[in-house]
């Protein structure tokens, strides 16, 4: 148990709920410190279009905006002097702060994306070889990591945020629109976003809806099925989200392409908002999430199946209510906020 604990990660993220729940049950009190929110939307900006210019002009800015992130980063830990940090993917973290954090801290990271696969922070791999711990939702990428030297590793499945998304009743989501499929997700203008309209257009022929990004768009023209479902959106709050899941029958759980044994955060959120998710098979959902479970899960493995598997669990009413009930009791059974922090204690502290 220590005093206080920093997360460092975006306010606005169900993931931050979740942490705040572990680091709770580690510390008297828990803070977090949004670094892109003291960034700024200009600076931000600045730092997705700056990639696009040469080297050169890239290298000047990087030495600006991570020199002030992580100063940012460093006021706030000297200043609360947390016994524990937690930092959600990179948030522009340099190995020196890194060095400097531990002075004070443990340092521990947690991975919602790969340092191998998607584009992060230059110093992303960098910083790991200086914490304390990290957590790995992906059994893939532990062994990456393992592979490079990084052995200060844990598997970790972060649990539910039940605190936005959970079960409403029926006059609380009035208004919203009833369907049996909600996909609520940015799309891509590479092979990425290919791959998703692939999965959504087996979808058409239910009542489905798409939410998301002017991506989507361009792939209209290969499957313009797609364009009918499809409502162009901003970010959605949580509260929003969790009313629109509450009004839906199923939700497509895919992966990001770096996403190789674990599965999408999504997964989480549809359980705990009582929807069942249609799931892309991946690896580690039947041999570590779910293991020894003994329950039909909603999986598929081709995307050739899937509108077939969709159709079972929408007739399937009284199989898809008691699978979900299943699956969200062995969650809070095994991923619970005391769970995880006994987990986080043993490997930290040991």
């Amino acid at each position: 148990m220590t005093d206080r604990s920093l997360i460092l990660c975006p306010s606005r993220v169900s993931l931050n709920r979740i942490l705040t729940s572990i680091m709770e049950k580690m510390s008297g009190e828990v803070k977090t410190f949004d670094v892109k929110a003291a960034l700024g939307k200009n600076r931000l900006f600045i730092n997705t279009r700056v990639k696009r210019f040469s080297y050169s002009v890239r290298n000047q800015w990087d030495r600006y905006f991570l020199k002030l992130a992580n100063e940012l980063i460093m006021a706030e830990v000297s200043a609360y002097r947390p016994g524990i940090v937690i930092v959600y993917n990179s948030e522009f973290l340099m190995p020196e702060t890194c060095d400097r954090i531990r002075e004070i801290s443990k340092l521990i990271f947690f991975l919602g994306d790969s340092p191998f696969y998607t584009p992060q922070n230059d110093y992303y791999l960098a910083c790991l070889a200086h914490a304390d711990l990290v957590l790995v939702p992906d059994s893939f990428w532990i062994a990456q990591l393992n592979m490079t030297g990084l052995d200060r590793t844990m598997h970790f499945i972060p649990g539910m945020d039940e605190t936005v998304y959970h079960r409403l009743p029926h006059n609380e989501t009035e208004g919203e629109e009833e369907t049996d499929i909600l996909y609520v997700g940015t799309s891509y203008k590479s092979s990425w976003g290919y791959r998703k309209a692939a999965l959504m257009s087996r979808f058409a022929g239910f009542r489905t809806r798409i939410y998301g990004n002017d991506a989507w768009e361009r792939w209209f023209p290969f499957f313009p099925e797609l364009e009918p479902l499809f409502r162009r959106s901003e970010f959605i709050p949580s509260e929003k989200l969790n009313r629109m899941f509450n009004r839906t029958k199923i939700i497509p759980v895919d992966g990001n392409p770096s996403i190789i044994n674990g599965a999408h955060l999504r997964l989480l959120e549809a359980l705990a908002a009582g929807t069942l998710p249609l799931i892309e098979h991946r690896k580690d959902v039947e041999d570590e999430i779910f293991r020894d479970a003994g329950i039909r899960l909603p999986i598929f493995k081709s995307y050739n199946e899937a509108a077939e598997i969709a159709a079972f669990w929408l007739s399937a009413e009284s199989e898809r209510i008691k699978t979900v009930d299943l699956m969200r009791a062995l969650l809070i059974e095994r991923y619970s906020p005391e769970s995880n922090a006994e987990r986080i204690s043993e490997k930290l502290f040991r």
